[in-house]
């Protein structure tokens, strides 16, 4: 890869990338010093665990140990610059790395759909396109999170570069770097396995093309270096992938039964009776991406899906005809194969996140070749790239300001008597409020009670446990949309914890709202404005990082007959 070449006298492209940068890094110790985000606590956690006594073992399967040991070495370099004598990593430094490596990977991707786009349009829509990804909510996300969404949409990106420039050049140096990046994904975690189709797409084009037996068996030879190349790094990446085979194959199976939707656990409720694709449609591409970028990515994979199509029609093979083709194939392949699995969480559709900005250039590209004013095209530019990046840019100032459940809990504890009873949900990694160090409140207490409703309609004991503590609570906190939304949906399968929630909203329970914090909400000139609404979404793509939460009060004094009257069956 000549960088010099790509990078020479492009400035737009580096802008580009500081922008980028800003938005991923910037509010990347959000909710600090507490994790809510459930994976990242676990990845965290399992970094913790390694040591060098324990071979580095981080008894942690349900991901690879790449992203494990980056953070690891990492996190240890740091503290040797510093001379920060510490026997192991903690929890915090951890966490720090795990997000740092995330962002990078972020800014990395914008770079990759510059590069991919190359391949499709000129460089005045490649940097269009690589501005959109910059833009694109669920990247910043993504971004933000110590997971491994970053680090895999990252690496997917890198392979479909290295198979298009092999279909334009099969050399060994392009199949090793596709070779190097999927073990990269493979080692993060083991669903990389569906980013080798758009390679072996490549070498499939490559080798079928009119060429000689000579270079078909070339090209051969390459492809089982290439495959060589990427087990031996993944087992150097990701070794207890063999060393702990069993328990890696444990989990995993575990986890595809989970993904399948065959061992119920509480937290895949969301997704009972939803329809494949629909879902994605509706709870997930709209939030992730935004209305705009969303529409305009789907007019793309149409057009250039069609475009595709009658390219194989066509006796002459037309310019672009194998890098759409390679672009639908991986997207359609991975789209597919997560789209249909029981559970639909953000975090599977987010490596196909960055294809929405390249498809949506083409559409701006076919409307701008319609216009037949050109002094019209800059406002055009202007207006519609500003429609498209203005979804991002909202998001990205939950980042710019104290995490809602900090922001919550501070008036918690400035608004609620000492001695209050309050009464909240189990099933949060931090149950609020969260103590405060900078909140000096000695003398304060709550008397806090987590309440599972997940088991309300499962066992019968918690429905008498529910009405003794209605009747001793003073306040009710609802630290997000996570059990309401999902049982009211399906009241004929959680018939009495759907009717709490009915009762609860509608004041019957005797408990008034009395504050509501939602991400979102602005106020201007004494206006209050509210300009998003993504509590409808899939779940985790806000209750990780912006729930809204809800303080109700007793304002009716209930007896707990009139509860058990109210609560029956």
């Amino acid at each position: 890869m000549n960088w010099k070449q790509i990078f020479k006298n492009n400035h737009e492209i580096f802008l580009i990338l500081l922008i980028a940068a800003f938005l991923r890094f910037v509010g990347l110790n959000w909710g600090w010093p507490y994790q809510f985000h459930p994976d990242e606590w676990n990845m965290a956690h399992a970094i913790t665990k390694l040591t060098w006594t324990n071979k580095l073992n981080p008894d942690f399967f349900a991901y690879g140990q790449f992203p494990l040991y980056l953070t690891y070495f990492s996190a240890s370099a740091f503290n040797l610059i510093l001379r920060i004598s510490l026997t192991q990593i903690n929890l915090s430094e951890a966490t720090f790395f795990l997000r740092f490596w995330s962002a990078v990977a972020g800014v990395g991707i914008v770079y990759w759909v510059y590069l991919i786009s190359q391949h499709l349009f000129d460089s005045r829509f490649s940097l269009i396109a690589a501005a959109l990804a910059a833009f694109t909510p669920g990247l910043i996300q993504n971004s933000h999170f110590g997971t491994t969404e970053s680090i895999l949409t990252f690496c997917f990106l890198a392979i479909i570069y290295f198979s298009l420039k092999i279909i334009e050049k099969p050399t060994r140096q392009n199949y090793l770097w596709a070779a190097f990046f999927s073990a990269l994904a493979l080692a993060s975690k083991i669903t990389g396995l569906i980013f080798l189709f758009p390679l072996a797409t490549a070498t499939g084009i490559c080798f079928f093309s009119p060429v000689p037996r000579q270079e078909k068996l070339r090209i051969l030879g390459i492809s089982f270096l290439a495959l060589v190349f990427t087990v031996t790094l993944t087992s150097i990446f990701s070794p207890y992938l063999w060393l702990n085979f069993s328990e890696s194959r444990r989990i995993l199976t575990y986890e595809s039964l989970v993904a399948a939707g065959q061992i119920p656990v509480f937290y895949t409720r969301q997704f009972f009776q939803t329809f494949p694709i629909l879902f994605q449609s509706q709870k997930i591409f709209p939030f992730a991406l935004g209305w705009p970028l969303f529409i305009f990515g789907l007019i793309g994979l149409i057009l250039t899906l069609a475009i595709t199509i009658q390219a194989f029609r066509q006796k002459k093979s037309p310019p672009l005809k194998w890098p759409l083709f390679l672009l639908n194939f991986a997207f359609w392949t991975y789209f597919l194969s997560q789209a249909f699995l029981f559970t639909k969480w953000t975090r599977f559709m987010a490596p196909v996140f960055p294809f929405f900005s390249i498809f949506s250039v083409w559409t701006i590209q076919s409307l701008a070749a319609k216009i037949k004013h050109r002094q019209l095209l800059i406002p055009y530019y202007i207006s519609l790239i500003s429609l498209l990046i203005f979804p991002g840019a909202v998001f990205f100032t939950l980042y710019l300001k104290p995490d809602i459940r900090l922001s919550a809990s501070e008036w918690i504890y400035k608004n609620i008597p000492s001695g209050s009873q309050v009464l909240s949900e189990s099933g949060n990694v931090v149950d609020l409020p969260v103590p405060l160090s900078y909140l000096p409140l000695p003398n304060y207490h709550l008397v806090p009670t987590s309440f599972d409703f997940y088991r309300l309609d499962e066992d019968p004991k918690m429905r008498s446990r529910l009405i003794a503590q209605l009747a001793q609570a003073d306040y009710l906190i609802i630290p997000s949309r996570r059990v309401f939304a999902n049982h009211q949906r399906l009241p004929e399968k959680f018939p009495l914890t759907a009717k709490y929630y009915q009762l609860l909203f509608s004041g019957q329970l005797g408990f008034k709202l009395i504050k509501e914090f939602s991400p979102f909400d602005f106020s201007l000139f004494s206006y209050h404005l509210s300009l998003f609404d993504d509590e409808g979404a899939e779940e985790t793509w806000s209750v990780f990082d912006h729930p809204v939460i809800r303080i109700y009060q007793k304002t009716e004094k209930l007896t707990t007959k009139d509860y058990e009257r109210l609560l029956q069956k």
